[in-house]
């Protein structure tokens, strides 16, 4: 069976959203058997479910899934072999497999070829991105469905493949898919897939409940057959909202925060909110890989903290209702907002020139370190010593590329302050140090 490498730490706030989700079967393993032909059609509108439907429909043993107890025929049972939650279904080469939920299909590799060095791999593996950070893998496939396309939009009708034993070592007899669940995207952590809905003939039916266990990490290894599964009970779509509406970004020092308005069609219960995060790399011209925060329905905004001043982020935001006919799921994404974290620069430093005449001052000063965002203009001050009391200030703009400024007319014999201070789209400087000059006589 499949030991594919372990991937990065778990997104906590995610994982605990899901497990909502996949880990309990409260909201689909009391639902009343469904008599339809119904056909669950793509819809880019509604492009996503949760993955809540098991992938086979010919019987199937099920295997491994985390450390399964022994039987007489496998006395060790699955103690140490996964080490993370995985499913192993023994079937026939070319079983058709399904897409556990509605989402965007992406082929992960074409590879036909057995494993010699007893090291095995995904082989020919597919997964599917479920929106919100939720994607489900398939490896092992003998083939791809033909004509499905990276990208192309599948349903629980969908057929992506069919079962095979490729990556497996040789001389690759074991025909099974390896189904996981990952929370965080195709590199995120595996998480307990939970209830599973199945079509039977006499209707819809939640597993491994159905047959008793709670988990189907308590089911006896290679013990358990899954009966000849149809399509019949499906929901003719998705069940989920429409997208969020009306985002918006505020910047501010090394910080975005994110809002947004409620979906105007909500069609069952709004649950909660994921919202993705990417930076462009700008050395390698993409954006890099997404994270994904979870935030309750009752919240409408997030502030992302940490971020670096000055790198662009994209974010969008996605909504999730729940439904009891295995439909639910979230949204589509809304359209990408971008925002550039940044400060105020800082304060210039005025030691760089100072010179006076007669009847002028010329004042220079180094140019004001941004922080996230160019200086825009400075704005420099000056004033004079009455005998008795210090004038008001007088101030001039200076764009950014002029570093000194001088002013005419000045009194002869006369002291003078000036002060500088630089502005960028963030917002204003400090002033910097004032400095003190006096006219020729």
């Amino acid at each position: 069976m499949s030991r594919t490498r372990r991937w990065h730490a778990p997104l906590t706030t995610l994982l605990a959203a899901v497990a909502l989700v996949l880990g309990s079967g409260a909201a689909v393993a009391t639902a009343a058997p469904v008599s339809t032909t119904a056909t669950w059609a793509a819809s880019p509108a509604r492009p996503f479910s949760d993955p809540l439907w098991f992938p086979l429909r010919e019987p199937a043993r099920v295997s491994c899934t985390h450390s399964n107890p022994g039987t007489p025929s496998y006395p060790e049972g699955c103690d140490g072999y996964h080490g993370y939650w995985a499913m192993d279904l023994l079937g026939d080469k070319g079983d058709p497999v399904h897409a556990a939920g509605a989402g965007i299909l992406r082929i992960g590799a074409r590879d036909t070829s057995c494993r010699t060095s007893g090291t095995e791999s995904s082989g020919t593996w597919v997964w599917v991105d479920h929106g919100g950070g939720v994607v489900t893998k398939y490896n092992h496939l003998d083939s791809i469905t033909t004509g499905l396309e990276d990208g192309d939009l599948v349903t629980p009708a969908t057929q992506i493949g069919r079962m095979g034993s490729t990556g497996d070592t040789a001389p690759c007899t074991t025909n099974y898919l390896h189904f996981e669940v990952r929370t965080g995207g195709i590199t995120g952590p595996r998480v307990d897939p939970g209830p599973l809905l199945a079509c039977e003939s006499t209707g819809r039916k939640s597993y491994p409940g159905h047959w008793g266990y709670r988990s189907w990490n308590d089911l006896p290894k290679a013990q358990q057959w899954t009966p000849t599964l149809s399509n019949d009970c499906l929901p003719g779509s998705a069940a989920t909202s429409s997208a969020p509406t009306s985002v918006s970004t505020t910047r501010s020092d090394r910080t975005v925060r994110v809002a947004w308005k409620k979906p105007t069609t909500v069609p069952s219960a709004l649950d909660r909110y994921t919202i993705s995060r990417e930076v462009w790399g700008p050395s390698v011209g993409k954006w890099h890989s997404m994270s994904y925060r979870t935030v309750p329905a009752s919240q409408l905004a997030t502030t992302f903290s940490g971020l670096d001043n000055g790198r662009t982020y994209r974010f969008r935001v996605t909504a999730h209702t729940t439904s009891t006919t295995g439909a639910g799921g979230t949204s589509a994404w809304t359209a990408a907002v971008k925002a550039i974290p940044a400060a105020a620069p800082l304060a210039p430093r005025t030691d760089r020139k100072l010179v006076a005449g007669t009847s002028y001052v010329r004042f220079g000063w180094y140019g004001s370190v941004p922080r996230g965002t160019p200086v825009t203009s400075y704005k420099v001050g000056i004033r004079y010593w009455t005998g008795s009391a210090w004038s008001g200030w007088s101030f001039v703009r200076v764009p950014a590329a002029e570093l000194t400024h001088r002013w005419d007319g000045l009194r002869r014999g006369t002291t003078y302050q000036v002060m500088v201070r630089a502005n960028s789209d963030a917002g204003a400087s400090p002033w910097g140090a004032t400095r003190k000059v006096t006219t020729l006589r």
